[in-house]
């Protein structure tokens, strides 16, 4: 015991000083992606930030600001002493920012600029927009509070035109104080712990202004599609039903379609209708007039991709359509933190980089982690054709009771969270939770968000925490080599992984903490963890959690490895990869690319390879041994006790030493293989071994054994090993939080195959109830379990 203490203090110790050199790192600046290197106080964020509602005036904010972070609220703004200076929209956590601090929840932050209006807009309505503040917000224009706004993520305006200064250089002043942790509220990733996923405080995203017609103005125009129509309705400043709304579609400068309505919803059909997809990502152009008769009293500028998204019964089960036809879809977890921004990307054209970069590499959606960003990145999306899911904004990570106050709070900004993103036409789905986090109001909240857009999916809850049948997805997260998922027998929905992968590899002068991969002995043949380890590179037969892998050619191969699995799982069901993640974080080194975006570990072309083979092919199999009972296989069983148990060695290490099978004791048995009273007299506390035959008619033939769990969710781990013809093939973990049953494929390595025989084969599974990759010890048994088998033939593409 006193060993495993001081191992305990020794680990948290190198936590501490991986935290510390991480912090020394960020504060020498020594990790900055080439866009954040050019950042400039002139060149930063000149884009219109609105392209789905674009007027052709407008007047950029963004720029070095006066600043104060103070100590309690300022009874007198107009006498703030302005000693600082930071760079607006990058929040004051960053390096970009200028300012580069922690604050906590009782230090209120102060903004302070002027700003001179073009003379023609003397007679027009002003709009100040902030397009995300965290998170009490207060504005003051020439010394009068404009208003107040409460939220982190959402786009909020004032009409401003009443205290305008006609002629004279106007002064903004604003207040925004971040309660953090002290509330329930969309927060995300924020963390008070700089050295992982670093807070938002204050303006975060583009503070700018816009001149509108002073009778009337549009607020927000809603666009919907199907395959051949658009449909458009419209909110206006001032109800007046003496105005009309004139709609117009564009096929480049061609007018394809048109009509003049009132700001009820209506429908335009489009001749011989040009689809958005991946492959093919066509915008139609629409142009949206505010009409008073002949006068034109407003304009903005949009776009329409047509497109449906839906979910249908096929033979593998349910599967998603895009404009009625089924796709795959492969794409990462983006977080989209960045060195030197935080929260904020460095530019447009970082973002369009980071878009056109997983095209490249053959995605064709991206899963928007948690997160909110700036309307040009989605826009980039529909531009370049990748579909998006997007998260809901968690509340805090362990809160799931808040107060009513509180989560009205939140699902009000999950409301404009949706209705800002409504007419992209890249995003498909809604995902309302994360692992739990936050989740509260369960069925409520996925009812509610039904109502609120019935045009796309909703996963209710991405990982675990799921309600079984309520939902359009099953979301799995697996961070094993060889992913588990439902069968069709305990699930209805569709099946996607998530999260998964993981895979760490790590380049020390391209990453936050200056790690490297670890050199020595193994600690755990199962588990690589969420920092890097030793490299895994040439192991192909343990199902291993989170490994290490050396950049290039080792990782690609391994990567293909992992994906080959995948694309047997379509066979039952499986409809997406969510590969964690993008980029590196700063305490993560599993990205595709390193967090300064300046290396992808895999060469891009293999990647583009590999991914399209997973979109695109399908390897059926052949069954040559069943699990049904109805075709009479005849098992053989035998039990081995458990190791004994020892705290300060793993598990795994002695059950992974081969067991002498012929001085077992085999008895007759059937499958399903259950603890059930009466069932192959197993009491699911010891190991398994169940016995069999199977025939190979054609050794050029790839091969995989199907192992079957179903446990009872409370206690999730079962480990098992195969061994064909008397040698060690391979081994796979499956963990499960939910009562099903579920089934990974485990091809047998190509380096094992030479143990494979024509005719009659021999094959014997082991199973190990309990045991986790984690630690590689056996923790609780779990009370009921079912573990069945199938082994299958198939043919690998050229």
């Amino acid at each position: 015991m006193k060993i495993y203490r001081l191992l305990s203090i020794i680990a948290s110790f190198l936590l501490f000083t991986n935290f510390l050199i991480a912090q020394e790192n960020d504060e020498k600046g020594t990790i900055l992606t080439e866009w954040a290197e050019k950042v400039t106080s002139e060149n930063v964020w000149q884009q219109y930030p609105r392209p789905q509602f674009e007027r052709n005036e407008w007047l950029n904010l963004n720029g070095t600001w006066d600043f104060k972070i103070a100590n309690k609220k300022e009874s007198d703004v107009s006498k703030i002493d302005w000693k600082d200076k930071i760079l607006v929209p990058f929040t004051v956590e960053s390096k970009l920012s200028g300012i580069h601090k922690n604050v906590d929840e009782n230090k209120p932050l102060y903004y302070h600029t002027s700003f001179k209006l073009d003379q023609s807009w003397n007679d027009r309505s002003i709009l100040l927009h902030f397009d995300a503040s965290d998170y009490y917000t207060t504005v003051w224009l020439n010394g009068k509070q404009v208003g107040t706004h409460t939220g982190g993520y959402d786009r909020f305006t004032f009409n401003i035109s009443d205290l305008i200064k006609k002629g004279e250089k106007q002064d903004l002043i604003v207040m925004v104080s971040d309660p953090q942790n002290t509330v329930f509220k969309a927060q995300g990733k924020q963390s008070n712990n700089s050295g992982q996923y670093e807070r938002a405080s204050g303006i975060w995203q583009t503070v700018w202004i816009e001149p509108v017609n002073k009778e009337n103005h549009l607020i927000s125009v809603r666009q919907e599609t199907s395959l051949y129509k658009v449909f458009f309705s419209s909110k206006i400043a001032e109800q007046d039903p003496s105005l009309k709304v004139k709609y117009e579609v564009f096929d480049g400068t061609k007018l394809v379609a048109t009509k003049i309505s009132g700001t009820k919803k209506i429908s335009i059909s489009i001749p011989s209708p040009k689809l958005w997809s991946p492959d093919t990502p066509f915008l139609y152009t629409t142009k949206i007039s505010l009409l008073n008769a002949e006068e034109v009293l407003d304009e903005v500028s949009s776009y329409v991709g047509l497109r449906t998204i839906s979910v249908s019964e096929t033979s593998k089960g349910k599967q998603i359509l895009l404009n009625d036809k089924p796709i795959f879809q492969v794409g990462p977890l983006d977080q989209n933190y960045w060195p030197g921004g935080g929260f904020t990307p460095p530019s447009e054209e970082a973002m369009l980089w980071e878009a056109e970069y997983l095209k490249e590499i053959g995605c064709n959606m991206v899963r928007l982690h948690i997160k909110k960003n700036p309307d040009r990145y989605y826009y980039n999306c529909d531009k370049l054709g990748l579909l998006v899911w997007q998260d809901f904004i968690s509340g805090p990570k362990k809160d799931l009771n808040p107060e009513p106050e509180e989560a009205a709070a939140w699902l009000g900004e999950q409301k404009k969270l949706m209705a800002n993103l409504h007419n992209h036409p890249s995003i498909v789905l809604w995902i309302t939770f994360n692992e739990g986090w936050g989740q509260h109001d369960t069925e409520e909240i996925f009812k509610w968000t039904r109502e609120q857009d019935s045009t796309r999916l909703i996963t209710l809850s991405s990982g675990w925490n799921d309600i079984p049948g309520l939902g359009d997805i099953r979301d799995l997260h697996d961070y094993t080599m060889r992913p588990s998922i439902p069968v069709s027998e305990t699930e209805s929905r569709v099946l996607v992984i998530g999260e998964g992968g993981g895979f760490a590899s790590a380049l020390p002068e391209h990453n936050w903490t200056g790690r490297a991969n670890e050199t020595g002995e193994i600690k755990n043949p199962l588990f690589g963890g969420f920092n890097p380890e030793i490299p895994r590179d040439t192991e192909f037969s343990h199902d291993l959690f989170r490994p290490t892998f050396t950049t290039g050619k080792p990782f690609e191969k391994q990567y293909e490895r992992f994906i080959e699995n995948l694309i047997l799982l379509k066979n039952t069901g499986l409809n997406a990869l969510i590969y964690t993640q993008l980029t590196d974080m700063k305490l993560e080194e599993n990205g595709w690319l390193t967090f300064d975006r300046k290396v992808s570990k895999i060469d891009k072309k293999a990647l583009n390879r590999i991914h399209s083979k997973l979109i695109t092919e399908v390897y059926p199999q052949t069954i040559i041994l069943g699990r049904s009972k109805a075709e009479n296989n005849s098992w053989e069983l035998a039990k081995i006790p458990f190791p004994a148990e020892d705290k300060n060695n793993r598990d795994i290490f002695s059950i992974s030493e081969t067991p002498e099978f012929n001085s077992l004791e085999w008895i007759k048995g059937s499958a399903p293989f259950t603890n059930k009273p009466g069932d192959n007299e197993w009491t699911g506390k010891e190991q398994l071994l169940v016995k069999n035959e199977f025939e190979i008619k054609d050794l050029s033939n790839s091969h995989s054994v199907r192992i079957y769990t179903d446990l009872d969710g409370k206690s999730p781990w079962m480990y098992s090993r195969i061994y064909i013809n008397g040698e060690f093939i391979a081994d796979e973990i499956i963990r499960q939080k939910m009562p099903e049953s579920r089934m990974a494929e485990v091809i047998v390595p190509k380096e094992k195959e030479h143990i494979l025989k024509k005719g009659k084969n021999s094959i014997i599974i082991q199973f190990v109830p309990g045991l986790t990759s984690q630690s590689g010890n056996i923790k609780k048994v779990p009370d009921d379990i079912s573990m069945n088998v199938e082994v299958t033939s198939f043919k690998f593409k050229d």
